[in-house]
């Protein structure tokens, strides 16, 4: 017997919000017209991810971050990851600590 799985409103709309999202930003970066988003649009974004991935990990489990290969270059990466490090005062040794905690 198959199994019938049905995705919910929220989700089939979060999916849609998720390739406009791309969409913009990919039209942004091109034109180079990033410096007039706002903080708080970037922050906002970055937020509902993180939550998003830390509710799919409480519900799975341990998972990698479904980062594509070609989705973030090295700088975008480096960038991104000292941010958030930053916003949450913690440095490389202690994030050290954290990683092979979750192991």
């Amino acid at each position: 017997m198959s199994e019938i799985t049905t995705t919910s409103p929220a989700v089939e709309e979060l999916a849609a919000v998720v390739a406009r999202l791309g969409e913009l930003t990919a039209q942004i970066t091109e034109a180079e017209l990033g410096a007039q988003v706002e903080d708080e649009q970037i922050a906002d974004v970055l937020y509902a991810a993180a939550r998003l991935f830390s509710a799919k990990t409480d519900r799975v489990g341990k998972m990698a971050w479904p980062v594509r290969a070609d989705a973030l270059n090295a700088t975008e990466t480096v960038v991104l990851v000292t941010a958030l490090l930053d916003a949450a005062d913690v440095n490389l040794f202690d994030m050290a600590i954290w990683y092979r905690r979750a192991e």
